[in-house]
């Protein structure tokens, strides 16, 4: 072993990288099939360790894909116990490194094989170092890094390639500044994060490795204020952060100031942008005019000019961004005036900012004055999407954080040494500190925060918003602005809606409300906790002599405060108990596996309700307790900014929102139990996973609500989408979100739709309800995939449907060379969607995230089979109770959301004028029941042709390769 100086690097070190493969995630119930490892110093291999492990058992059909182990492999193999001594003997003492290596040292501590050695964790470092980078698995981490991984899921291939991304990731590490690598090393010593060790060694090197005029690195405190935020002179504090640095990187702009008369635009002009020979032609490369895109510009422009509203759909390859952006920018321009755009989905706005405007910009440009230079645009989001640095100095001060905690904070150290907005998109928080961690840091409880030394990222986004002609927001945003009565986004009088189908679903979402009994109990913790308010006032008078005459006060009520706590826990779990049993008596199966039950003036009048009301009453008295605890607290607190109190602050911002947060959650259960709106919906539902009963409250009619808080509050409004209409007409979108008196346009799609899709529903396919259906669903699937090699998506409506069809199909088409995706089995849909274009030999198999916003063009995607219609089911809450509304509510109701639904899906075949594939229904109600015309007539106008589903193969053959 090498002799380790103080002087010395990390990869001085002599380390062992090290991969297991189990037959399963459980340390308790799997077993260890190989081991592999490395040891290695630096960039030098010293030696290599493999060996296969009998687990004595069969190994499942899905290990055997994944690792290519197979069975003669493990069962001629010894067993771990035979197998420890000399792995342990390989290993030493060196520091270990693997890639989630907690998940690792997991299965060794079971088989008793404890290795107290230091440890590294690579996904954890990459976590860190690589903020934004999309995803952390050992094997795509190797792929961008060209690290050599010629077997993944292999050990001795897995560990060599932790080796290799372990010294990337070094690499990186090194060349952080001291400061930042300081204050990781703070966060992980005192906390359980395995990246210690590491840092520890790198922190000393670097040290040591200073020259005498650079200082020690470690006395340029001086440089922070005293709770640890980067003084505003320059410099990172010893916090890491350089404040001073992060607002020159802000950069707002001047708010606008409108003209006082509104000018109209030429709509002849803004039509001529997007002919042949104009402007947009000579910005875009190979630009075809199309009729319909000139139709949607000439509609916007007029209905800006005109203050009217306009509901537009534009079938897919119109381009309705570019034909509602240039009238809105010009508009902007021309008046020095504000226009809003909002969409549902992320890649729509990633679009609209990194594409579409830009190329308005680039368009615009020497024409109309030139007014295009000082064209500005930007994005702008809710609260809770920001970090507040206030609130991030606040967490790091906590003497003792929690593995999540310390995981988060350095990272996001790392990420401010380069962000510009604070926006949490830009972090990928995967499945480790996201959640509450991330709720600890964002904008969201800091209303009242004044930045540190100038610096708030919230603030900043809101003034670009502000000196912006064209803001780009979600729904959600929108949704939010109007519950805060237009407070959150700079006024606007013209508001264009993409996405448009997605407004009431998301309406319902955002302007109702969800209680669970962990959120409460968090809720409580976090007021009379180890770490709570009460808690942090009490440490706050330490080393405080001005005060030190209320510190009394202060300790006893502490006191008081935490004895509320096992009282409120108990209420709460007795009155979340009580909502399960009713949850349970209202399964008419008698199973008591019911996981929603919607909470009615029937179920109010049933006898278990009134000693539910008694329960809440106990809840809302204790709950009114806490309130008043807290308020006490405020009043001991009250004058004492100048008296020394460590993180005063801190302990203010968060008593405020304590109290906000106290309120709202006494109104929100008083509404659900004694209290109900007649214009709401409320339900109960349980999570079969671990139990856990929420209640749910939602709004009747969100279009009453969006008419007169949004809509008769805009001069102009645009709604659009690809899918609005339903039989041809906008009846349905336009009653279910009180959109009245608007003008109406029905476009088209320009691609030549008879002859890029047909539309097959077999003839002989069995009804949905028969016990031949699912047989059937697997041989179409089957012979649909072997037929195109592949490049088949399926779109199913359950679950359950789609896994017993992946298990069903996936030997035979593997066998074939036709890999099988299937949500929930495979990986996550990004995971999937990255997998089927890396690899289009493949069936994706997929329920409602994959029926829309799913983009697969050209040759990676051929054949779209929908397994049933995609009708909402009939017990769900909201659309039980929207429902009675009508008078015939199949007809009314279901059948027009059944049908947007599946132009949705339909949506995801024919992507580009080069497309070419084959849809295919394997619902024959489409074919079979009076309201299956209603579904074919809104399609598009495809080819339509019957077969039988012994001919599906050969039909889906003769198509794409005609």
């Amino acid at each position: 072993m090498t002799l380790i100086g103080k002087d010395t690097s990390p990869l001085d070190d002599v380390w062992v990288a090290l991969d297991l493969e189990t037959t399963g995630l459980s340390a308790d119930s799997d077993e260890i099939i190989e081991v592999g490892a490395v040891k290695f110093q630096g960039d030098r291999l010293l030696d290599s360790f493999q060996t296969f492990v009998n687990p004595d058992r069969r190994l499942s059909e899905f290990i055997l894909r994944y690792t290519g182990i197979t069975q003669s492999d493990v069962d001629s193999a010894r067993p771990f116990s035979q197998v420890a001594g000399s792995f342990a003997s390989f290993v030493g003492a060196a520091p270990i490194v693997g890639h989630n290596v907690a998940f690792d040292m997991g299965f060794l501590d079971k088989k008793g094989l404890r290795l107290p050695n230091p440890r590294c964790d690579t996904w954890d470092l990459a976590f860190v170092l690589l903020p934004g980078w999309s995803e952390y698995s050992l094997q795509r981490l190797a792929a961008r890094m060209s690290v050599e991984q010629p077997h993944p899921h292999r050990a001795l291939d897995d560990a060599r390639a932790t080796w290799g991304v372990f010294l990337n990731l070094h690499e990186r590490l090194s060349e952080l500044g001291l400061h930042t690598l300081a204050e990781m090393q703070r966060l992980s010593a005192r906390s359980p994060w395995v990246l210690s060790y590491v840092l520890r060694r790198l922190e000393a090197h670097k040290i040591a490795s200073l020259s005498p005029l650079a200082g020690d690195g470690l006395s340029l405190g001086a440089r922070s204020s005293g709770n640890g935020e980067a003084a505003s002179g320059g410099g990172a504090g010893v916090s890491g952060i350089d404040a001073s640095a992060i607002a020159k990187r802000l950069k707002a702009g001047r708010a606008l100031r409108p003209d006082q008369e509104t000018r109209g635009i030429d709509v002849d002009f803004v039509a001529s942008l997007l002919q042949d020979g104009g402007a947009m032609s000579r910005a875009i490369p190979e630009f075809e005019e199309r009729p319909e895109q000139v139709a949607m510009a000439r509609a916007v422009a007029e209905a800006i000019n005109e203050g009217k509203r306009l509901i537009v759909e534009a079938g897919t390859g119109v381009g309705k961004s570019l034909a509602y952006l240039l009238p809105a920018a010009l508009y902007a321009l021309k008046n020095n005036k504000r226009v809003v755009v909002s969409t549902n989905t992320i890649n729509l706005q990633e679009q609209l900012l990194t594409k579409d405007v830009p190329l308005v910009v680039q368009a615009l440009e020497g024409v109309d004055g030139d007014s295009s230079a000082d064209l500005t645009f930007t994005q702008l989001k809710g609260r809770a999407n920001y970090l507040c640095l206030r609130r991030w100095h606040h967490l790091r001060s906590n003497d003792a954080p929690s593995e999540n905690e310390a995981r988060l904070l350095a990272k996001t150290l790392v990420w401010l040494q380069s962000t510009s907005t604070g926006d949490r998109s830009e972090l990928n928080l995967a499945n480790r500190s996201a959640g509450a961690p991330w709720e600890r840091l964002s904008a969201q409880a800091a209303p009242d925060c004044q930045g540190v030394n100038g610096v708030c990222f919230l603030r900043t986004a809101r003034e670009k918003a502000a000196a912006s002609h064209v803001v780009i927001i979600n729904h959600a945003l929108l949704l939010s602005d109007l519950t805060a009565g237009g407070t959150v986004i700079p006024d606007y009088d013209v508001l264009i809606i993409d996405e448009a189908h997605h407004l009431e679903q998301e309406a319902t979402r955002h302007l109702g409300f969800e209680l669970l009994k962990s959120r409460i109990d968090d809720q409580v913790q976090s007021l009379t906790g180890d770490q709570g308010v009460f808690a942090t006032a009490v440490t706050a008078f330490r080393g405080s002599t001005a005060a030190a005459g209320r510190r009394a006060t202060v300790e006893q009520q502490a006191v008081e405060a935490a004895a509320l706590v096992p009282r409120v826990r108990e209420n709460v779990a007795k009155l979340f108990a009580s909502l399960a049993e009713l949850l349970r008596n209202g399964d008419e199966s008698g199973r008591g596996q019911e996981r929603e039950l919607s909470i009615t003036s029937g179920t109010r009048a049933q006898p278990g309700w009134s000693a539910l009301e008694i329960q809440w009453e106990n809840v809302d008295v204790l709950l009114s307790e806490v309130d008043r605890a807290v308020q006490r607290l405020g009043v001991a607190l009250e004058g004492l900014e100048d008296a020394g109190l460590l993180n005063y602050d801190r302990l203010t911002t968060e008593l405020t929102t304590a109290i906000q947060a106290n309120a709202d959650l006494r109104l929100k259960l008083t509404e659900v139990i004694p209290h109900p709106s007649a214009e709401s919906v409320y339900w109960i539902t349980r999570d079969p996973r671990n139990d856990d009963v929420t209640l749910h409250a939602a709004p009747l009619h969100v279009g009453e609500i969006l008419n007169s808080l949004l809509f008769a509050q805009k001069d102009c409004v645009v709604m659009t989408s690809a899918t609005l209409s339903a039989n041809g007409t906008f009846d349905h979108v336009r009653e279910r979100t009180s959109f009245t008196d608007a003008d109406e346009l029905l476009l088209g799609s320009p691609f030549d739709y008879p002859k890029a899709a047909l539309l097959c529903v077999p003839d002989d396919m069995p009804e949905p309800s028969s016990w031949a259906y699912q047989p059937a669903v697997e041989q179409a699937v089957t012979d649909a995939a072997i037929a195109a090699g592949g490049r088949t998506m399926a779109l199913f409506t359950s679950h359950a449907s789609l896994q017993a069809t992946a298990s069903a199909i996936r030997s035979d088409l593997q066998g074939r060379g036709i890999a099988v995706l299937a949500q929930g089995v495979d990986g996550s849909p990004q995971q999937l969607v990255r997998r089927f274009l890396d690899d289009p030999t493949s069936v994706l198999l997929g329920t409602a995230s994959f029926w829309e916003g799913v983009d697969l063009p050209g040759e990676s995607l051929k054949v779209l089979l929908v397994a049933r219609l995609p009708f909402s089911v009939p017990t769900e809450p909201v659309f039980a109770a929207r429902s009675q509304l009508y008078e015939d509510p199949f007809y009314e109701y279901a059948v027009p959301q059944s049908v947007l639904r599946l132009r949705q899906g339909f949506g995801r075949l024919i992507r580009t004028k080069f497309d070419r594939g084959v849809a295919i229904i394997l619902d024959r109600r489409i074919v079979s029941r009076k309201y299956g015309k209603s579904f074919i007539d809104s399609l598009p106008p495809v080819t339509v042709e019957s077969c039988g589903l012994n001919d599906l193969g050969a039909q889906v053959k003769r198509w794409i390769e005609a």
